[in-house]
């Protein structure tokens, strides 16, 4: 596998557990990190986490987007305790007490998960900014990269359009948090429900850490066996 593909978390979205053994036995072997999203975890549990990454051998990725009150999100990753965790998403809008929180719920039960923040979702446009936070998806981006780097979270999960923005930031603050990248499509894949997307290389180009792909790969698991569009 190439350095590139082992970059690649990919989304085991919009499937159950039959589609996940039939896919991840098929490609486990050309897979390190795979994502389990909130669909998977609430039907099967904590269990399942444990089971597919026995089975395998794949790092998990837990994509609950936790966003709560401090204490809240605090008891909710010490539930967590015990389970083989890579990755695991909050969102910055919570605010600097709920990420501190976060992690030091981290420290405290699963010490070797880093936490990501998720920033602005992919599946925004600017009008929903707007709507939202009655600001450009810039500038709600910027202030909540503020948040992660003012909490030294371990990384962000944003689109790669603004890992530009995220770049010149970094410039002004020693602690510069992993780069994790959804709304990544090849070039021959429709965008489906995000707005603001990216093909791999480029945003490897642009900075990215790790991907986030789903249906692209999950659809077409040939492409898998592709590197050339990883590089």
């Amino acid at each position: 596998m190439s350095d590139n593909r082992k970059r690649v978390i990919v989304a085991l979205d919009n499937m159950d557990k039959k589609e996940v053994d039939t896919f991840l036995n098929e490609y486990s072997s050309d897979i390190s990190i795979v994502k389990i999203g909130m669909e998977l975890f609430y039907r099967y549990g904590r269990e399942y986490i444990l089971a597919i990454a026995q089975k395998y051998k794949v790092e998990i990725f837990l994509d609950l987007k936790l966003h709560d009150i401090p204490s809240t999100v605090y008891k909710s990753i010490r539930s967590l305790e015990g389970l083989p965790i890579k990755f695991l998403t909050i969102h910055l809008s919570g605010g600097n007490s709920m990420v501190r929180e976060a992690l030091r719920a981290r420290d405290n039960y699963i010490k070797n998960c880093k936490i990501l923040g998720v920033s602005v979702l992919t599946s925004l446009d600017q009008s929903d900014c707007n709507d939202i936070w009655a600001n450009s998806s810039e500038e709600v981006f910027k202030n909540l990269y503020k948040i992660a780097l003012n909490t030294h979270i371990d990384g962000i999960v944003s689109s790669a359009h603004e890992l530009e923005v995220a770049q010149h930031l970094d410039k002004n603050d020693k602690n510069t948090p992993l780069k994790v990248c959804p709304g990544i499509k090849f070039a021959t894949t429709n965008d489906n429900d995000q707005q603001r997307v990216m093909t791999p290389s480029q945003a490897f180009d642009q900075g990215a850490d790790y991907l986030v792909i789903g249906r692209a790969i999950t659809q077409d698991p040939q492409v898998l066996t592709k590197p050339e569009l990883f590089v």
